[in-house]
């Protein structure tokens, strides 16, 4: 993953390949934690994508570059591609590279984007969720899991705890095999691992920190 304590919870990170679901209450980090693994693993040399769809990706290399992260020198090598499927965008525009309001365009545009990448990033499945329906949100759940099995890959789809169904939430989760959960306490937030495939993982609840590096988990 890059990031060390979240590495040594999973002993050692991530098989490849495979997929983490992230399920997260609002404001718990969901979206940080993605965009620390992506810079890491650009570090590392890997090609990773990153598909924008709950917030634009001039939002995210703001917030990036708010935590010492400059994505742009890996953009400029090529080593992380911001693929701006923002729900909020205007449909005219054209500089966009794909309709999130068209699931069969928005399919399209990120299995065209997720055969070239190494290391990817759904940020987030919710609003694909809330503007076509679990059943269809399920349905590219399972794509993305059978992409990555080809391009073996290792990645994150992000998702918002409580804005679903409790049904569809066990449904992501056991769909794509690894899972951790981020909830919030008064002021506080957790970490715990829900589930992993073909590792291990420490057991039990992990606070967690943002701070001006980044994602700090408490072990």
């Amino acid at each position: 993953m890059g990031i060390q304590e979240l590495d040594e919870i999973l002993n050692g990170g991530l098989p490849i390949p495979s997929a983490l679901l992230i399920l997260g209450d609002v404001g718990s980090g969901k979206s940080v934690l993605c965009q620390q693994f992506v810079y890491a693993q650009a570090k590392d040399g890997f090609n990773c994508t990153y598909f924008c769809i709950d917030h634009s990706p001039y939002d995210i290399r703001t917030n990036m570059e708010s935590l010492g992260w400059n994505p742009k020198d890996f953009e400029d090598k090529g080593l992380i591609k911001f693929v701006d499927l923002f729900v909020g965008r205007e449909e005219s525009d054209e500089k966009y590279q794909g309709n999130p309001r068209d699931y069969n365009e928005l399919v399209s545009a990120i299995k065209r984007y997720f055969i070239q990448n190494q290391r990817f990033v759904v940020d987030s499945i919710s609003s694909i969720a809330f503007l076509h329906g679990e059943t269809k949100a399920y349905d590219l759940i399972q794509r993305i899991h059978g992409w990555v099995l080809k391009t073996k890959g290792v990645g994150i789809v992000n998702a918002v705890k409580g804005m679903h169904s409790q049904s569809f939430e066990v449904a992501i989760q056991q769909a794509l095999g690894n899972a951790i959960i981020l909830e919030r306490e008064v002021e506080s937030v957790y970490l715990h691992v829900a589930k992993t495939t073909r590792t291990p993982h420490q057991k039990g609840k992990f606070g967690l920190e943002i701070d001006e590096k980044g994602i700090r988990i408490l072990i």
